[in-house]
C-alpha cells in the first residue's frame, strides 16, 4: 500500500504516517475504531505539498498522532478531481480533518508542525471527551441548497458579463488579471482574443496581447528548456513557482496559437514552439501520450542552461490524464496548420488512438488516468468532454470518419449517463451511497461550458439536433449560477455565444493526394472564425454518398453559414475571400 503513495523527492519521513487510500475501506475502519479522518490533499508536483511532507509529516509527534489517533487518507488531486472538488479548502495542500461519514469538521492549507501538533491533539481530546456532540453534528442530514430553476431562454448576458470581469481585472501595470500573485487564465484569454475577432473589441485585443508578450518575456516561461510554470507568487511575474503542468502547457499552447491566428504576430508562435520543445522533451511517453507533470526544484531551475544540462532534471510524474492529453491533442492540431508542421498531427493522431484503446470503456466511457495499473476513474465529464472535442480536431484536420464516430459514442454516453434533470450535466455517474461529499454529484459550471461548446460543434458536423438542444439546455440551466465563476467561466460564456450566433461551416471534397485538395483545406483550417467547423472529404475516407457531396473533377470547398450556403470554389483565394465577411 505504501508504494501507492508518492511524497517530496527530498529527505522526509512523511512515509512513516500509516496513509490510507481514498475509499470505503478507509472510512469503514475510522467507523470501526471511533476515530476521525485526517484528509491530506497533496499534488506531486506542488512545491508547498513537498514543504509539507519535509516539515510537518515529518515531525515525530505529528507521525505519532495521526497514526495513533486518526485515520490518515492522502489524496492526490490530480488522480481524484472529484474528491479535490469537494473538500478542497481553496489551495494545494489542504488538510481536512472529517468524521467518519464523511463530514468535514475543519480544514485549511499548509499548516507549520507546531499549529498541526497543537490542532491534532485538541480535536483528539475533543473527540474523545465531547464524543456525542460530533455525533449528532454527524447524524444531522446536511443543508442541501435547492438549485435555482434554469433560465427560461439563452441570451448574450452571461457572455458580457465575463468579457467585463476580464476587463475589470485586468492589470494595467503588469498585465494579466489579478493584483497578487499571477495565475495564467489562459482560457480567460482564449475568451479576450474571441471577443476581439468577434466584436471587433480593441481593448480584448490589448488585454490578450499585452499579457501573451509580457508572459513569454517574463520569468514565467522557461527561456533555457521551454514552457510555463505554473504561477507567478508576485504581480510583476517574477517569482515562479517552479512547477510545469501539462494542462496548463496544453493549454497556452492552443492560446498562443490562436494569438499568432488572431494577431499574425510571429513571436506568438516562438512561444508555441517552445512549449512544444518542452512537451516533447520532458513529458513525452514511448507509446505517445504525454505525462502530467514535473517537480518543481528551485535550485535545478536556477542554473543556467549549460549548468542544467549537467544535472539531473526534476522527475516527472508519469500518470497519463485522459482530459489533459485530449487538451494537447486539440492543441497539436491547430499547431499542425498554424505553423505548417504536419509532424504535430501525427503525434495527435497517436496520442488519441493509444488514449482511446488503453481508456474506452463501451458502458463506462474513457478513465479519468493511466498509470501501470491501467485505467482508473471512468466517466467523468471532464474527460468525455475534453476527448470528445479533441477527437472532432482530429476529424477535422484528417477527414477520417473514425474520430467522428469516436467523440459521437462519447457524446451519447453523457447525454445517456450524465445528465441531471434540469439538463445540466453531472461531472460523474450520481452515486447516492458513496462515502461524505461524493454521495452529491456536482454540476460545474465550466465542464458544462466545455461540453456545451463540443455539443454545439458536434451537432453542427453530423446535423443532429439532439446535441445542440442538449448544450442550450446545460447552458440555460446553469446560467442562474454562472455569474459567481468570475473568470473561471469563460469557456461558459464562450459556449454561450456559440450557442446563439451562427456557425459557418466549411466542406472540402477532393482526392487527398491532390495539392488542391490539401491548400484549400489548409486555408480553411489556418483561418480562426469564432464557431467554424471544417470538414474533408476524400474517398479515401468515405464515398460522396455518406457525405450528400458529389466529387467533381476538381477539388473544391462549399462554405455554408447556418442556412446560407456560397457557390462553391476551388481556389484558396477566393475561398478566404468567402470567409472574410464571416469576419469583423
Amino acid at each position: 500500500m505504501k508504494a501507492a503513495f508518492r511524497f517530496s523527492p527530498r529527505s522526509n519521513r512523511a512515509h512513516e504516517i500509516n496513509w490510507r487510500p481514498w475509499g470505503d475501506r478507509a472510512f469503514a475502519e475510522a467507523l470501526a475504531e471511533d476515530k476521525p479522518v485526517f484528509l491530506c490533499i497533496a499534488a506531486v508536483w506542488c512545491r508547498r505539498c513537498h514543504v509539507m511532507d519535509e516539515t510537518s509529516y515529518s515531525d515525530p509527534e505529528v507521525i505519532s498522532l495521526l497514526n495513533e489517533s486518526y485515520v490518515p487518507i492522502r489524496l492526490d488531486p490530480d488522480r481524484r478531481p472529484d474528491v479535490n472538488e469537494r473538500y478542497n479548502r481553496g489551495s494545494l495542500p489542504t488538510t481536512v480533518i472529517l468524521t467518519p461519514k464523511g463530514r468535514a469538521v475543519t480544514g485549511g492549507a499548509y499548516v507549520p508542525p507546531d499549529r498541526l501538533k497543537q490542532v491534532l491533539a485538541e480535536l483528539a481530546g475533543a473527540w474523545r471527551d465531547k464524543r456525542e456532540d460530533f455525533r449528532r453534528a454527524e447524524d444531522k442530514p446536511p443543508e442541501i441548497p435547492e438549485e435555482p430553476a434554469p433560465a427560461p431562454s439563452l441570451d448574450i448576458s452571461p457572455y458580457d458579463r465575463t468579457v467585463r470581469a476580464l476587463k475589470r481585472a485586468y492589470d494595467f501595470v503588469y498585465t494579466g488579471f489579478g493584483r497578487d500573485a499571477k495565475f495564467t487564465f489562459p482560457q480567460a484569454l482564449e475568451l479576450a482574443l474571441h471577443a476581439a475577432r468577434s466584436g471587433p473589441d480593441e481593448e480584448c485585443l490589448r488585454v490578450a496581447t499585452s499579457t501573451l508578450t509580457v508572459m513569454a518575456g517574463s520569468a514565467l516561461y522557461d527561456a533555457e528548456e521551454g514552457g510555463f510554470f505554473r504561477y507567478s507568487a508576485n504581480r510583476e511575474w517574477a517569482l515562479p513557482q517552479y512547477e510545469k503542468i501539462l494542462a496548463d502547457n496544453a493549454a497556452l499552447l492552443f492560446v498562443y496559437l490562436r494569438g499568432v491566428q488572431v494577431t499574425g504576430e510571429l513571436r506568438f508562435a516562438d512561444t508555441a514552439r517552445g512549449i512544444l520543445a518542452y512537451l516533447e522533451s520532458r513529458l513525452l511517453n514511448s507509446d505517445g501520450t504525454w505525462a502530467g507533470s514535473q517537480y518543481a526544484d528551485e535550485e535545478y531551475y536556477g542554473f543556467s542552461y549549460a549548468d542544467r544540462r549537467r544535472r539531473t532534471p526534476p522527475p516527472v510524474d508519469r500518470t497519463v490524464f485522459t482530459n489533459q492529453n485530449a487538451m494537447l491533442v486539440s492543441a497539436l492540431t491547430l499547431a499542425t496548420w498554424v505553423l505548417e508542421e504536419d509532424r504535430w498531427q501525427r503525434l495527435a493522431a497517436e496520442t488519441a488512438e493509444t488514449l482511446w484503446r488503453r481508456s474506452y470503456r463501451e458502458e463506462k466511457g474513457v478513465a479519468h488516468y493511466l498509470d501501470a495499473g491501467g485505467p482508473e476513474l471512468f466517466g467523468r465529464l471532464s474527460d468525455q468532454a475534453a476527448f470528445g472535442r479533441a477527437l472532432l480536431c482530429l476529424y477535422s484536420g484528417t477527414g477520417d470518419g473514425k474520430w467522428f464516430d469516436r467523440s459521437r459514442l462519447l457524446a451519447e454516453f453523457c447525454l445517456t449517463e450524465l445528465r441531471a434533470p434540469d439538463g445540466a450535466f453531472y461531472d460523474g455517474k450520481p452515486d447516492c451511497g458513496a462515502v461524505g461529499a461524493l454521495s452529491k454529484a456536482n454540476r460545474n459550471v465550466g465542464e458544462n461550458g466545455l461540453a456545451a461548446r463540443w455539443l454545439l460543434e458536434l451537432s453542427v458536423i453530423s446535423g443532429d439536433g439532439r446535441y445542440a438542444e442538449a448544450a442550450k439546455a446545460a447552458l440555460r440551466a446553469l446560467t442562474p449560477v454562472f455569474e459567481r465563476e468570475g473568470l473561471a467561466g469563460a469557456d461558459f460564456a464562450h459556449a454561450v455565444w456559440e450557442a446563439i450566433h451562427k456557425w459557418t461551416a466549411v466542406t472540402v471534397v477532393g482526392k487527398k493526394e491532390e495539392d488542391l485538395t490539401f491548400n484549400l483545406h489548409r486555408r480553411a483550417l489556418a483561418v480562426y472564425i469564432p464557431s467554424k467547423t471544417v470538414r474533408l472529404c476524400t474517398p479515401e475516407a468515405e464515398t460522396p454518398a455518406d457525405t450528400g457531396f458529389e466529387m467533381r473533377n476538381k477539388p473544391y470547398a462549399l462554405v455554408c453559414r447556418d442556412s446560407e450556403s456560397f457557390p462553391p470554389v476551388s481556389d484558396p483565394g477566393e475561398l478566404l475571400r468567402q470567409l472574410r465577411p464571416t469576419l469583423t
